[in-house]
């Protein structure tokens, strides 16, 4: 290839790959009879462009280091959902059922498209999405995955599920660890707009039509004519860039190393108290004046969403962190009639926290002077011995 001149359209083509020599060699055995094979396969591959939805692009390459995350496999997927909920979710947790039904669902289907999911922790509820669905724009599943992107700052943990069983063993599948704001960022240059949608009844006849026209009412309609529905399909206006686009998020999560998911559960705990610890500690000296209603101590509350997920020793070790953090005496207050609880700094400790220090030289030759001071008198040169 190097022995070879390009137009600026064909090298602007092949950049846009992660490994543009890949891309050639597997349609090499397609024209290697042909005279002038590169020749003809470049420009050909040019002009077509069908491998954009079929190699990994250089644009989709992670950002991140890549042992920044973690693939778990063949995890038992009823033990280890609930675990990481419970380092996340606060309320509403029955969430992770419905999550669970639906996956067992795709499991007994046999179709890889039903096969495999994303699952969104967040503070209130966990979020089921149908992967394929995400790189069809316009879907629940695209539009859930752009909301918590653009649309909102909470900090959430995303995992992509891949079933690979289900049965008396319960069930399993490969956990892949995700940076939900590059998946979607990835979703959205690479998603085809949603056109229709496909329904099926439990008599086998399928009715395909606009997605605009899929609603409520329509659906009871089609219910009075064809029975019961089995299945809603959501259709892409090209579904060769959907397969493309999953194949290629596939194929990057496959090179992601290998991680242990106790030593993960963890990192989730720690991260969790040392994250409200921080906010905390913050709260606590960003305070000018005490705050409690007798105006005698500094008050800052603790997380309602810490809570419910914390247990006496995570109390415990969120006490040493913010002690240790503002440098001075804290205390844990009883729950008021709310339920509220509060970390607490005292009036007379929070004085002694930072003594009056006496400027620097540095600062005292830089203040400027107070008007009405007199400049120092120069002194007499002094006789060099």
């Amino acid at each position: 290839m190097t022995d070879r001149s390009y137009k600026d359209g064909e090298l602007e083509y092949l950049l846009k790959f992660q490994n543009p020599l890949e891309v050639v060699t597997e349609h090499w055995a397609d024209y290697e009879l042909m005279p002038d094979v590169l020749d003809a396969l470049i420009a050909d591959a040019t002009d077509r462009q069908d491998d954009l939805t079929l190699f990994p692009l250089a644009a989709d390459a992670p950002a991140q280091k890549p042992d920044s995350l973690r693939k778990f496999l063949n995890v038992d997927l009823e033990t280890v959902l609930p675990q990481i909920m419970k380092q996340k979710t606060a309320f509403y947790q029955t969430d992770l059922n419905y999550a669970l039904d639906a996956m067992r669902e795709g499991a007994a289907s046999g179709d890889p498209a039903k096969q495999n999911f994303v699952l969104i922790f967040r503070q209130s509820g966990v979020e089921c999405l149908n992967e394929r669905d995400m790189f069809i724009g316009g879907t629940r599943s695209f539009n859930t995955l752009q909301f918590y992107h653009t649309q909102t700052r909470e900090p959430v943990l995303a995992y992509s599920v891949e079933l690979t069983g289900s049965g008396k063993d319960g069930l399993r599948g490969n956990l892949y660890q995700q940076d939900n704001h590059r998946l979607a960022e990835y979703a959205g240059r690479t998603a085809s707009p949603y056109t229709d949608v496909t329904v099926t009844f439990a008599g086998g006849k399928e009715v395909r039509l606009p997605e605009k026209e899929f609603r409520y009412e329509k659906a009871a309609d089609l219910k009075y004519l064809h029975g019961s529905i089995k299945e809603v399909r959501n259709e892409a206006e090209d579904e060769t860039v959907v397969q493309g686009a999953v194949k290629r998020e596939h194929d990057r999560r496959q090179e992601m190393p290998r991680g242990y998911f106790a030593i993960h559960l963890q990192a989730l705990d720690e991260q969790r108290i040392q994250a409200e610890a921080d906010r905390l500690s913050s709260a606590l000296t960003d305070l000018k004046q005490p705050n409690s209603p007798d105006k005698e101590q500094f008050m800052a509350e603790i997380s309602v969403y810490f809570l419910p997920l914390a247990s006496q020793h995570d109390m415990n070790r969120l006490y040493e962190k913010v002690q240790k953090q503002v440098g001075q005496p804290v205390y844990f207050s009883p729950p008021d009639d709310t339920e509220k609880r509060y970390i607490v700094m005292r009036r007379e400790e929070r004085a002694q926290e930072q003594p009056e220090r006496k400027p620097s030289i540095k600062a005292q030759l830089s203040a400027k002077p107070v008007p009405g001071d007199k400049p120092a008198a120069k002194t007499k040169d002094r006789e060099v011995r």
